[in-house]
């Protein structure tokens, strides 16, 4: 009998997968930039209002995974909602997402390392190949010691960074300044809006999870899970923002590693030393969880017969490993190549157009099926639909514009450019590959047919379709 994979993840797990997989160290540059627009308590107003948004894509993912509780996830609910190569396409793009952020994430860590032991950024690799090497062999230990790592790892990362801006602000004091400063060149409206789109992909990559669709106890513990990881991180986004809002100068919120001058404003050297080791397990929530979802996903993809099937395969431990080795190989490439070029903000602004596409169509897949599927079984229902998937639609394809053409606050072709190729690439795979593999997977599974009548699933859940 066939490995499958086993339901081992409970809610503490789903909800540190989700954290974790928005927490990357990337995030202390995005509360960083933040400040660049508002200073003071207009910050987490900028942190609430994106979060309020968020919720649009935590309803339409929580009712998309209720109708479709499968590995699959975004594929499958694209497939059901529009043209199925128009779905692919943007599938194997999306793909790209999870590895971006990784590789992004790596070069963020080895600045940080660099910055704090001294050497050269190469020397600085070898720390990532290392963290890289141990969240590769944690995922192939199978879901449930990769899940007890990753709430460790995700659940100290959250708590240490708040806990160290809380003794920042007892030991110094907290003001509310009584006229808010605005860091941005634009007027008060303007900033805060920027801000508050800079705050969306604070929250990005959370709904990864519902890859794990298939692995965890309950169903309908992907949406508590969602919607708890989005509490969280609004808390401890909020956290960072007025922290080095009221701590750090401009000049060392420019860094990469503005986390570490507000450790050291708010315990010293010993804050230093603390905020460098959470640093580092940021790459392990973030690498960890991104090998947990993303491996699935491929896993799914390679199942239907659209990858090559070595990616379906399974070890003893039910991992698919061919998957989980890809990710990690293709992320080390990308982080060597942006140790070289340096241009980890292009690749963090593709990442943002890619989510925020993906944020659109999720709007509009929620929308679509409820005209197309309306009798199919949903354990979740967003609420009015009619209003918020257009919304939802509207805003993140105006975020996704914005990304596609802007680094750093000024503007580029580049992520667009990359974007756009990604796109092509994948459309290329689909109309000239994926129908050859498409026909060799069907000749296999007609063969085995003949040969061995196949039982009825004990599992119906597993299938695709969710029937």
């Amino acid at each position: 009998m066939a490995i499958q994979l086993r339901r081992m993840l409970g809610l503490r797990t789903i909800v540190s997968t989700s954290a974790g997989l928005a927490f990357a160290a990337m995030e202390y540059n995005i509360a960083a930039g933040l400040v660049g627009y508002v200073r003071g308590s207009d910050v987490w107003i900028a942190t609430l209002v994106a979060g309020v948004i968020v919720l649009i894509v935590w309803a339409s993912f929580s009712e998309l995974n209720g109708m479709f509780p499968t590995a699959a996830a975004i594929r499958l609910y694209m497939e059901k909602a529009m043209d199925k190569r128009i779905a692919f396409t943007i599938t194997f793009a999306y793909m790209l997402t999870i590895i971006l952020v990784i590789a992004a994430d790596a070069f963020v860590i080895g600045s940080s390392m660099t910055f704090f032991f001294g050497g050269s950024q190469w020397g600085a690799s070898l720390y990532i190949l290392v963290i890289l090497g141990l969240a590769t062999y944690v995922n192939l230990r199978g879901i449930k010691v990769a899940g007890w790592i990753q709430d460790i790892a995700t659940y100290t990362v959250l708590l240490v960074t708040v806990a160290i801006v809380l003794i920042g602000f007892l030991r110094h004091g907290f003001t509310v300044p009584a006229n808010v400063h605005l860091g941005g060149s634009g007027g008060h409206v303007q900033n805060l809006f920027e801000a508050v789109a800079l705050a969306v992909f604070g929250y990005s990559a959370f709904e990864w999870v519902t890859t794990s669709a298939e692995e965890v106890r309950s169903p309908e513990l992907i949406p508590k899970g969602m919607l708890l990881a989005l509490g969280m991180l609004f808390i401890v986004f909020s956290a960072i923002s007025i922290g080095m809002s009221h701590f750090l100068t401009p000049a060392e919120l420019a860094t990469p590693y503005p986390q570490l001058f507000l450790a050291e404003r708010c315990l010293g050297s010993t804050g230093i030393l603390i905020m460098m080791v959470v640093t580092a397990l940021t790459a392990v929530n973030t690498f960890n969880g991104g090998f947990i979802t993303a491996s699935r996903f491929i896993y799914a993809t390679a199942r239907e017969g659209n990858l090559p099937t070595m990616f379906s395969s399974m070890n003893r431990h039910a991992v698919p490993y061919v998957a989980v080795w890809t990710l990690s190989l293709s992320s080390l490439v990308v982080a060597v190549i942006l140790a070289l070029t340096g241009g980890w903000q292009v690749l963090v602004a593709v990442g943002a157009v890619l989510e925020t596409m993906i944020y659109a169509v999720a709007c509009y897949s929620v929308w679509k099926l409820r005209k197309r599927l309306p009798n199919q079984a949903r354990p979740f229902r967003a609420p009015a639909v009619r209003f918020i998937a257009p919304f939802g639609i509207a805003v993140f394809t105006v975020l996704a514009v914005v990304a596609a053409v802007t680094v750093n606050n000024r503007v580029s072709i580049w992520p667009l450019s990359i974007t756009l190729a990604g796109l092509a690439f994948s459309a290329v795979y689909v109309i000239l590959v994926m129908p050859k593999l498409r026909r060799k997977y069907e000749a296999q599974q007609a063969s085995r047919r003949r040969r061995r009548p196949q039982p009825a699933s004990p599992n119906p859940i597993l299938t695709d379709d969710g029937k």
